[in-house]
C-alpha cells in the first residue's frame, strides 16, 4: 500500500490557517489581505486536481460524481442547515424577525456567494461557497480531461469567458460561476500529478506571484481579477512556494509537521465551523457574556481556537466524521 504524503496534508493546514487569517484580520491589514488572497483558495482547487481522476468510462464518470457530490455538497448542506438552526434559535431568544430564517433557507437552494435582493434580505453563501465551487470544479474536469494537454488552455478560456459574462449577469446558481473560474486551477493541478514541472516553469510562476501581488488583486469570492490570466499565474507560484515551505516543515519540523497535517485532514470541517462561526459571531457573543475586552490579536487568537475546538469536536463525533473527514 502506498504511503500518505503529507506534504499536501501539510499545505491544507497552512492554506486553512490563512483562510482565516486572511477573514479575521484582512480587513485591516491590506496587504495581508492581498498577499494571502492571491493564492489561498487557488491552492486548495490546485490540490484537488491533483487527486482527481480523469475519464475512465461513463460508470466510472457516474460513480465519481456521486463521490463528490457525498464530498462535498453534504457538509455544505448540513453547515448551512446549522446556520438556518442558528437563525431561528436567535428569532426565538430576541424576539426579533424571522427574515435571516428565510433568508438563510433560501440561500441554501440559491447557494452562490451573490444572490438576489430578496424582501427578507440579500441571499448570499458564505466560507461554503468553496465546497460547491469544487464539486464543479471537479464534475467538469472529468470530460475536459480527455483533452490531454489542451485541457490547461481551454479551461482557461472557459473561465474568462465566465469572468465577462459576470460582468454582465453577475448571478448564477449553485456556484456554478465560481466553479468555472476554479476550472484552470483544478486542471493544473491534474496536468501537474502526470507531468514533471520543469524548474524554469516553478521560477516563471513564483515570479508571476511576486508581479501579481505588487500590481494586481485577486479575490475569487468577490471576482476581482485585476490582471487575468496574470493571476492564474501567480496563484500557482504561490502554491509552488507553499509547497517547498511544506517540504522544509516536513523534513526539519516533526511536531509543526503533526499539527499541520492533522489541520490539513480537518479542514473541510475546519472551514465549515469557520463558515458558521463568523456568520453567528459566535466568539464575539461568548465575549460578550464573559465581559472580557480583547485587542485585535488576542481576539483574532481566540475566534481561531474557537474554530479549531468545534473542528476538532465534530470530526471525533463518530457518525459526523465520515461526513467531514
Amino acid at each position: 500500500m502506498q504511503q500518505r504524503d503529507v506534504t499536501f496534508d501539510i499545505m491544507k493546514g497552512v492554506g486553512i490557517l490563512l483562510v482565516i487569517v486572511c477573514h479575521l484580520l484582512g480587513w485591516n491589514h491590506p496587504w495581508l489581505d492581498r498577499v494571502i488572497s492571491s493564492f489561498h483558495m487557488p491552492l486548495f482547487f490546485i490540490i484537488a486536481g491533483l487527486f482527481s481522476k480523469p475519464y475512465v468510462d461513463k460508470f466510472t464518470t457516474k460513480s465519481s460524481v456521486k463521490r463528490y457530490f457525498r464530498r462535498l455538497c453534504r457538509p455544505m448542506a448540513i453547515t448551512q442547515l446549522v446556520i438556518v438552526v442558528w437563525a431561528v434559535l436567535m428569532a426565538l431568544a430576541k424576539h426579533e424577525s424571522w427574515n435571516p430564517v428565510i433568508r438563510e433557507l433560501l440561500s441554501l437552494v440559491w447557494a452562490d456567494v451573490d444572490g438576489p435582493m430578496t424582501p427578507w434580505g440579500k441571499l448570499s453563501l458564505g466560507v461554503i461557497w468553496f465546497l460547491l465551487a469544487l464539486f464543479v470544479a471537479k464534475v467538469l474536469l472529468i470530460p475536459l480531461s480527455r483533452l490531454e494537454n489542451w485541457a490547461i488552455p481551454v479551461s482557461l478560456i472557459v473561465a474568462f469567458a465566465t469572468l465577462l459574462l459576470h460582468k454582465i449577469f453577475p448571478y448564477s446558481i449553485w456556484c456554478l460561476s465560481l466553479g468555472l473560474m476554479a476550472l484552470p486551477f483544478v486542471t493544473i493541478g491534474w496536468w501537474v500529478k502526470e507531468h514533471p514541472v520543469p524548474l524554469w516553469l516553478k521560477i516563471v510562476v513564483t515570479v508571476g506571484w511576486i508581479v501579481a501581488i505588487c500590481f494586481s488583486r485577486l479575490d475569487m469570492y468577490s471576482f476581482t481579477w485585476n490582471c487575468y490570466p496574470l493571476d492564474v499565474v501567480g496563484a500557482c507560484g504561490g502554491t509552488c512556494m507553499v509547497y517547498l515551505v511544506s517540504l522544509g516543515i516536513k523534513k526539519y519540523m516533526k511536531i509543526t509537521t503533526k499539527v499541520l497535517s492533522a489541520l490539513g485532514v480537518w479542514s473541510l470541517a475546519i472551514m465549515c465551523m469557520h463558515c458558521f462561526e463568523m456568520y453567528a459571531h459566535l466568539g464575539n457573543h461568548i465575549k460578550a457574556v464573559v465581559g472580557v475586552e480583547l485587542g485585535e490579536w488576542p481576539m483574532f487568537a481566540w475566534r481561531l481556537a474557537l474554530t479549531l475546538g468545534l473542528a476538532i469536536a465534530l470530526v471525533h463525533i463518530p457518525k459526523v466524521k465520515k461526513v467531514f473527514v
